[in-house]
Order: C-alpha cells, then structure tokens, then sequence
C-alpha cells in the first residue's frame, strides 16, 4: 500500500463524505477509493469511516487520523514547495470559482497577465453565484462578493464595491427624477434576485428602508444594467458593473448623497496551517490587480 496516496484519498473521502465523490476528484476509480480505505484500516487495526447508505463519517479515531493527515501531507507539501521553488512558480491546476458578473467583466481580462506571470500552473474556473460547498466540491478556492455566511473557512478581504443608484436620461426624462428615497416607491425599479428585498440608503446617519417593485427580476447584474440604459427603469448595482455606463453618460447617479453600505470581494479558502503556492499566488495576484483606489470608481466616488 502506498501510504502516502492512501492517507491523500481518506482525506478526501472524509471531505466529500463520499467514496464516489473522493474517486472524482482524485481521478480512480472508486472500487480503488475503498480498497485503499480497506488497507489503511487494516494497517492501522482501526476502523476510520463509519459508513452509511448515503454518508460516509469519520469515527472518533478517524477523526484524529485526518486532523494529523491534513497536517502531515501539508507540511510535505510546504516542504516540497521550497525545495522545487514552487513558491515562485506554482505548478499543477488552481480550480476556483468566481462571481459570474465580477468574473466576466474583470477577472477575465486579467486572467493573461497571470497566465504569463506563472505559465506552468492551469486554472479551472466555474463562473456562477452558487454558493459552492468549497471542500466537497473539490474547490481550492473561491472569490465571493458581498455578506458571508459562517463557516470554518478562512475569508481574506481583496477589495471594496461601492453600490449605486442609477436609471437612464431617458427614463429619467419621462418619469422624472426621485428626490427622496421614498420616492423610489413611485418608479419602476429593476431588482437583483440574490439582494434582501429592500434597499436600505443611508444619508447623513438617517437610514432608510425601502421596497421597491419593478417590471424585472434578475440574478444577473449585467442583465439589470443592460435593460436600465434602455430605459426600463432604476437600479442599485454595484460600480464595478456600472460604472462604465455612468462615466460613458449612458446612466445617471440618482439620489448622490444617499449610499448604502459598500460590498467587499473576499477570498474564501479551507483553513490549513500551509496554504498551496497555487492559491497564495493567485490571491495575491487578485489583490494587487485590483488594489486601491478601485479603477471601477473611478470619477463616480
């Protein structure tokens, strides 16, 4: 048995809670994933997994085996790294995932310039606004952009989003311009499926709440902005994805000394005491690409 491949697969099974899923993402088969699982068992006369019909467990025993696994093969790794250089430049496949708007409208461009700063590592990217489940899915990271739920994952802050409200001269010129936030009630607004129901503005420490209705609903914010310059009506999106349209004059700034509370785009990544080269390389590419002052603010803020 070679015990280093195996203590690799329990980990992943013990990620995935699957022998199958394991098996996926380690590219064998999954009569292998158990036979590897059966050996170890017996080579340590302990049972590690406990095994239902839909989850796979770890047992008390197998708990404290992956913990010092983890550690183990990750300081192999780090080890490995400083020896080959890795550090400098990373090998192998970096898969993340990304927001679909941010993704496509920054990360993209971009992505050359990293290709040529590290030319021997791939990157394998899903562009969604799913929320992943980043170990069982396989993911070395994520790049995620507004409020985050609580997990055991480690969030590392790369930047900041303004969020505006906007509509079109041409909306504006045959509704009118709202002059309060109350207003809004009054006006077709375009709505982002995955934002609370309500906008909430802030001025001058006064707060206000409001839920607005609208002509569409749409869980993308570029579709928004898009019916928004054709004059559908009022939308509150972030800079990033606006801000060429407001500079171009193909939208207007409404209600400017009203703001809601900016958005940050975090790396999320598994706690590890090694972080991968791969991953260090690329938050740190992402970092200094987009480091302040936001380009996507420019002449707005």
């Amino acid at each position: 048995m070679d015990q280093l491949s195996a203590m690799r697969t329990f980990i992943k099974v013990v990620e995935s809670q699957s022998f199958t899923k394991a098996a996926q993402q380690l590219g064998i088969s999954v009569a292998m994933t158990s036979k590897q699982m059966l050996q170890l068992e017996e080579s340590l006369a302990t049972r590690l997994l406990s095994r239902t019909t839909r989850r796979v467990h770890p047992t008390e025993a197998g708990q404290f085996y992956y913990q010092r696994c983890v550690a183990l093969l990750a300081e192999l790794e780090e080890t490995h790294s400083q020896l080959t250089q890795q550090s400098q430049q990373p090998q192998g496949t970096l898969r993340l995932t990304v927001p679909m708007d941010f993704g496509y409208l920054h990360l993209a461009p971009s992505l050359p310039a990293f290709r040529e700063q590290y030319p021997d590592l791939t990157l394998d990217i899903e562009y969604s606004d799913r929320r992943v489940a980043l170990v069982e899915e396989g993911f070395d990271l994520a790049l995620r952009i507004g409020t985050l739920p609580d997990s055991s994952l480690v969030a590392r802050p790369l930047a900041q989003m303004e969020i505006l409200l906007c509509a079109s001269p041409d909306y504006l010129a045959r509704r009118g311009t709202p002059e309060s936030p109350d207003e809004l009630r009054h006006h077709d607004c375009l709505l982002y499926t995955l934002s609370p129901l309500e906008w909430t503005l802030e001025c001058e420490g006064e707060r206000v709440s409001v839920r607005p209705q609208g002509p569409l609903k749409a869980n993308n914010g570029v579709a928004l902005t898009r019916a928004a310059i054709d004059g559908m009506g009022i939308i509150l999106q972030p800079t990033f994805i606006v801000g060429d349209a407001l500079r171009s004059g193909e939208l207007v700034r409404i209600l400017p000394t009203w703001h809601r509370d900016p958005v940050r785009l975090h790396a999320i990544y598994p706690h590890r005491r090694f972080v991968s080269a791969k991953v260090r390389r690329f938050i740190e590419f992402v970092e200094q690409r987009f480091s302040a002052p936001y380009y996507w603010d420019a002449g707005l803020i």
